[in-house]
């Protein structure tokens, strides 16, 4: 097989940054991570604003790294600001400015790379080489536009995580996010030799959005379902979770995420008389969330509310680890890691209907209406509850355990993927 250059650049431009823990810059992190420790012919690589090249480098692993799992190995100064290179429209005053700008921030980043040693990096030539890359289509879209005007041409192998700006619309002119958004995949999309979903239900939807004539024609696409698995990492804990039973929510937030639900159901609870547990809001910082938990409607409930920021992934594994249940609410997902996660660790969850989170649920979790509060509160309460239930699903989830997906697997998918380019 020939070798796989693996992107890293979601990484290097995101270095530092709060969610590194989280979502598609997990997905990265976490394939990278086994990608190095397997013995397949995979070189890693970032995509440089400063230079508009690629570069190889050596990440570093586990202990290793600040992230406890993978990083490309780069100073966190040498982070650069990033740019789009493309837009979806024409605009005659910011077509005419942006030039400069795009100099001024080059030369920014220039100075930025001055921290990278010449033993951490080497140039690498990508023309007609396979690059995997399982980053945002924002970061792809800039550099695929760069290689288009240098006259290089990759073997591209994207992942694609989800459709959820495409919801709904009923014309292309609905936000400056939803046009970048198509933009930028579709820019992907047709550099693409074959595409990569994250899951089944994401694959239909990549399908129905170029059915409809949203997307362009798209290549082969190949479902990789991601991961349960929840790697423990040797990271300090300082943050704790509660020492009295309580239920997690993992990047819970209003409107998809719908917290709403879940406050509704706490609501629910404590107008019937029964007993309302403690939640704790694992992510990073909202002031959204923050100004709907502290809305007056949920005074009588808002002392049941706990917030951990940013959780560092041991503080995350902990805090599955010895929750009462994981609650994802989520009216969609592209995977829905959390759930996955809190399965893998033997932890009860309680999830939407969504399609994909039955994907990865499958028969270990517990399902309800994520528009109907009352169903939720009710699956909290037999929780807390039925002491001979919860210890039924807890032995259910303990023998499913081996049908659950690893990194490794999901790894080893992408891979095969790539042998029939």
């Amino acid at each position: 097989m020939s070798v796989v250059y693996y992107d890293l650049s979601e990484q290097f431009l995101a270095s530092g940054v709060k969610f590194q823990y989280y979502g598609i810059a997990r997905t990265v992190m976490e394939v990278g991570c086994e990608l190095a420790m397997s013995d397949a012919d995979v070189k890693f690589v970032v995509f440089s604003p400063a230079h508009e090249r690629f570069f190889e480098v050596t990440p570093r692993i586990g202990a290793l790294s600040p992230t406890g799992i993978l990083d490309p190995g780069l100073p966190r100064a040498a982070t650069p600001k990033r740019m789009r290179y493309s837009f979806p429209t024409q605009n005659r005053l910011r077509d005419a400015i942006y030039p400069a700008v795009q100099w001024a921030v080059r030369k920014m980043n220039q100075k930025r790379w001055r921290h990278v040693s010449a033993d951490m990096v080497k140039e690498v030539d990508l023309d007609g080489q396979i690059l995997v890359s399982l980053g945002r289509p924002k970061i792809m879209a800039d550099y695929l536009t760069v290689l288009d005007r240098a006259g290089i041409k990759v073997r591209l192998v994207p992942l694609l995580h989800d459709m959820f700006p495409l919801y709904g619309s009923t014309h292309l002119r609905q936000s400056t996010f939803t046009r970048n958004f198509l933009h930028d995949n579709r820019i992907v999309i047709r550099h693409a030799e074959r595409l990569l979903s994250n899951s089944e239900f994401t694959k239909a939807e990549i399908d129905r959005f170029s059915t409809s004539g949203h997307l362009p024609p798209i290549p082969p696409v190949i479902a990789v379902p991601l991961a349960h698995e929840m790697r423990q990492t040797d990271e300090p804990i300082v943050q704790k979770g509660p020492t009295e039973p309580y239920l997690l929510g993992v990047g819970t937030m209003t409107g998809r995420k719908n917290l709403e639900c879940v406050l509704d159901a706490f609501m629910y609870l404590r107008e019937t008389g029964r007993p309302v547990p403690t939640f704790v809001l694992a992510g990073a910082h909202r002031k959204r969330t923050e100004a709907y938990v502290n809305n007056p409607r949920f005074e009588t409930i808002r002392s049941h509310i706990r917030f951990a920021l940013n959780p560092n992934q041991a503080e995350l594994y902990k805090l599955y680890e010895n929750a009462l249940a994981l609650m994802i609410p989520s009216r969609m997902e592209g995977w829905g890691l959390p759930l996955g996660e809190a399965l893998w660790l033997g932890t009860p969850a309680l999830a939407s209907n969504a399609p994909v989170l039955k994907e990865v649920g499958g028969d270990l979790a517990e399902y309800f209406d994520p528009d109907n509060p009352r169903a939720l509160a009710k699956l909290i309460d037999s929780l807390q509850s039925d002491p001979e239930r919860y210890a039924a699903l807890k032995a259910r989830i303990a023998d499913g355990k081996p049908r659950l997906r690893s990194w490794k697997q999901v790894a080893q998918d992408i891979l095969a993927a790539t042998e029939a380019i």
